[in-house]
C-alpha cells in the first residue's frame, strides 16, 4: 500500500507537469493555433535531430562529472553506473516540486553501487556547490555581454534579474551560514521560527537539525573542492560546458522553424537561456512546469507569437520531456536501479528522520572520510 501512495505521488505530478504545460501552450498560442500548426509541421527535422543530439550530450556530460569525482575520490563505478545514477536523479527531479526527490534517488543508486550513503551524498553535494558557481558567473557573463537583449524590457529585465538574485542569495547564504556564526544562527533560528509560525515548518527542531546538516555538509564539500583546484577546474568546464548545450536548443529551435537568423545571433540566445534557467532554478512546481514556458514566451516573444509558442513547445520537449522519457528507460532496465528505487528512497528518509532525530545528529561528509578514498570493486 505504501509503495502504490509512492507511486500515485509521482504519476499525480506528472499529470500536474502535462495539465500546466497544455495551459501555457494553450495561452501562448491563443488564437494563432493554425500559423502555430503550420510551423511545426513544416520544421526542419535536420535540427530537432541536432537538439536531441545535444541534450544527449548534455546527460553525458552530467554523468561525466558524477564519474570523474568518483575517481579522483578513488570510488571505483563504471562510467555506465554514473549515467544510471544520473538518469535516476533526472527522472526523480522531474517528478518533485523544486527538484527535492532527484538526491534521495541518487543516494539510493550510489548504495546499490557500493558507495556509502554519507559519501555518495557528499558527491551530490560537490555537484550542487559547483554546479551553483558556474551557473552564477556563466550568467553575469552572459548579461553582461549581453545587457542590450536581456534588458530590452521590464520583463525580461525581472525574469534576469528575480533569477540572478535567488540564485545568489541561496548560494551566498550558504557560504557565510558556513563562515559565520551569526548568519547560522538567523537562518536556523529566526528564519526557522517565522516559518513556523506561518506554518510553513511543521517540525523546527526536524528541520533545524537537516539544515545545520546541509550547511555542515556544504562546508566540508567546499573546503575538499578547493583543496583539489584540478577536481574543482574539471567538474566546472564540465558544467560550463553541458550549460552550453542546454542554453544551444532555443536557437537550433529557431532555426528548425526556419526564423532568419545567423551564427551572429547565438550570443543573445544563449543568454536569454541562461536568464530562463536562473530563473526556473528554484521554481516549486515539478518540472518547473507553466515558469518555463512562460519565461520562454516573455524572453522569446520577438520571434512572434505562433513562431515562439512553436519553438517553445520544442525547446520543452527536448530539454524536458526527451530526459523524463529517456530517464524512464534507463530506469527501467538498468541493474543498478533493481529492488524497488521507491521503497528504497522510502527507507533512506525514514533513516534520515531517525538520525536527525537522534542524539548523536546528522552524520556529513568529512574531508578525512575522502581522503581515505574507497577503492571499491
Amino acid at each position: 500500500m505504501e509503495r502504490l501512495k509512492t507511486a500515485g505521488k509521482y504519476i499525480l505530478n506528472f499529470l500536474i507537469i502535462l495539465a500546466i504545460g497544455a495551459l501555457s501552450l494553450f495561452l501562448s498560442v491563443g488564437s494563432e493555433g493554425e500559423a502555430f500548426l503550420d510551423a511545426l509541421l513544416t520544421s526542419d527535422k535536420r535540427f530537432i535531430l541536432i537538439m536531441a543530439g545535444l541534450m544527449l550530450c548534455y546527460y553525458m556530460i552530467d554523468a561525466l562529472i558524477l564519474f570523474i569525482i568518483c575517481k579522483d575520490l578513488k570510488y571505483r563505478i563504471s562510467y555506465k553506473q554514473s549515467f544510471v545514477t544520473n538518469m535516476t536523479g533526472v527522472l526523480f527531479s522531474d517528478l518533485t516540486p523544486s527538484s527535492t526527490g532527484g538526491q534521495f534517488a541518487q543516494v539510493y543508486v550510489f548504495h546499490n553501487q557500493g558507495v556509502p550513503a554519507g559519501i555518495g551524498s557528499g558527491i551530490l553535494a560537490m555537484c550542487f556547490v559547483t554546479y551553483q558557481i558556474v551557473i552564477i558567473i556563466y550568467a553575469t557573463v552572459a548579461m553582461l555581454c549581453n545587457h542590450h537583449v536581456i534588458f530590452a524590457n521590464q520583463q525580461t529585465t525581472v525574469i534576469a534579474v528575480v533569477g540572478f538574485i535567488v540564485n545568489v542569495v541561496i548560494t551566498g547564504g550558504f557560504f557565510l551560514a558556513t563562515k559565520l556564526k551569526k548568519v547560522h544562527t538567523f537562518l536556523t533560528v529566526s528564519c526557522l521560527k517565522f516559518l513556523e509560525k506561518i506554518h510553513l515548518v511543521k517540525d523546527y527542531d526536524k528541520t533545524s537539525k537537516s539544515v545545520t546538516k546541509a550547511f555542515e555538509e556544504f562546508r566540508n564539500v567546499s573546503s575538499i573542492l578547493f583543496s583539489r583546484k584540478s577536481l574543482f577546474a574539471k567538474v566546472c568546464l564540465c558544467h560550463a560546458m553541458k550549460l552550453t548545450l542546454l542554453y544551444s536548443v532555443p536557437f537550433f529551435a529557431a532555426l528548425s522553424l526556419k526564423v532568419p537568423i545567423t551564427a551572429a545571433n547565438y550570443p543573445n540566445f544563449l543568454s536569454l537561456a541562461a536568464a530562463i534557467s536562473l530563473f526556473n532554478t528554484f521554481m516549486p512546481i515539478p518540472g518547473a512546469s507553466g515558469g518555463s514556458e512562460a519565461s520562454f514566451m516573455l524572453l522569446f516573444g520577438f520571434l512572434g507569437q505562433a513562431t515562439a509558442s512553436s519553438a517553445m513547445l520544442i525547446w520543452r520537449m527536448l530539454t524536458f520531456y526527451f530526459g523524463l522519457l529517456l530517464s524512464i528507460v534507463v530506469v527501467a532496465f538498468a541493474k543498478d536501479t533493481k529492488g524497488g528505487i521507491m521503497k528504497g528512497i522510502k527507507e533512506m528518509e525514514k533513516a534520515q528522520d531517525e538520525e536527525l532525530s537522534s542524539q548523536a545528529g546528522p552524520s556529513v561528509i568529512k574531508p578525512e572520510d575522502i581522503e581515505s578514498g574507497g577503492d571499491l570493486k
